[in-house]
């Protein structure tokens, strides 16, 4: 048997490599509280197994978190943008943003991104590969031991399109919710996505209990096709389809996610539009000012901007949150996120 990563395994997962090795299964839940409810990974600190065992699992396996190259502090938020480096040499960014009531981590699902979208630095990219779920949990744990504040809040709205990486970001919010690891709650892990009406419908088929956030960023198909290519192959009307038959059988509101930018997406028009989308689903709708990225000439709108397209939904519509960025002044807000990587 090859030596085996266990840092993203499940706890059955874990339950069934410890009988690999000829060891009680309830060893399997011993190590995954280890790693996620006391954040060690070296097997010689965890007390409360054998001597024996610990040497039969040190023949067998490792543990193994991503290398932390660089980080930096945002003067304006206090959040902290970390930069991975992957044991293929490929390289990450994750975020983490503490607020007064709530800790959140911004986990990346992939190294770069395939869908092109024009406000998004991390599409310049290009894509790379997917994630493993070792790659993904080993963002959080690594987040934990560098900044010792507890987690409430995961995002995967980091690099990649999540539900292009769809096995491996379920088995990661699964993991990360299990009640003898991390135990944050269903309701407090959300999954964004630009629109893969395909996995948004089988995301609910299979009842998966997490947020999910759609990045809808305009209103009509013209536009949102000039912004996010994806709208090609899937379009408004598909997406809001899906998007409506999520929250009608999982009885959950989704999450609408609009990147307001000056003069493409902030006019009278779009704000009336937007609040007709909104009225036919059962949403929340969070408003997220553009943040700039090097190599376009989209601008941020100004506060009065912002506040008179929040005004005119408002007059026609629903409860709204503007999402203000956190950490745009180290590049780590929303859609700022970049590495520099070849492909090997």
């Amino acid at each position: 048997m090859s030596n085996v990563n266990l840092i993203g395994l499940t706890r059955n997962e874990l339950r069934s490599f410890a009988e690999s090795i000829n060891e009680e299964s309830y060893r399997g839940d011993q190590i995954f509280s280890w790693i996620y409810q006391y954040n060690e990974i070296k097997f010689s600190r965890m007390t409360n197994l054998s001597k024996g065992f610990r040497s039969n699992i040190e023949n067998s396996a490792f543990l193994n978190l991503p290398k932390i190259s660089d980080s930096v502090i945002s003067k304006e938020t206090s959040s902290i943008k970390f930069l991975f480096k992957l044991n293929d040499g490929l390289s990450i960014e994750t975020v983490f943003i503490p607020e007064q009531k709530r800790n959140t981590v911004c986990l990346s699902s992939q190294v770069g991104c395939a869908l092109d979208c024009k406000f998004c630095a991390t599409a310049k990219m290009g894509i790379l590969r997917n994630l493993t779920v070792a790659e993904i949990m080993g963002q959080l744990l690594s987040v934990i031991k560098e900044t010792k504040q507890k987690i409430t809040n995961i995002v995967f709205m980091g690099m990649g399109e999540p539900m292009m990486n769809y096995n491996n970001v379920i088995k990661a919010a699964d993991i990360i919710h299990d009640q003898k690891g991390l135990n944050i709650g269903a309701r407090k892990i959300t999954i964004s996505t630009v629109g893969m009406v395909k996995k948004i419908r089988q995301y609910t088929k299979e009842k998966h209990p997490y947020n999910i956030a759609f990045s809808l960023n305009a209103t009509n198909d013209f536009e949102r096709s000039k912004l996010m290519p994806i709208n090609k192959k899937y379009n408004l009307k598909s997406c809001l389809d899906a998007l409506k038959d999520y929250s009608d059988k999982l009885k959950r509101p989704a999450m609408i996610e609009y990147v307001l930018i000056s003069g493409v997406n902030d006019t009278y028009e779009d704000a009336i539009r937007l609040a007709k989308i909104i009225k036919s689903l059962d949403c929340k709708l969070n408003v997220i000012p553009y943040n700039p990225i090097k190599g376009e000439s989209f601008k941020r709108p100004t506060e009065y901007e912002i506040n008179n397209f929040i005004n005119n939904i408002r007059s026609k519509s629903t409860i709204i949150t503007v999402r203000w960025s956190q950490g745009k002044d180290v590049n780590a807000a929303c859609g700022q996120l970049y590495t520099t990587n070849e492909k090997k």
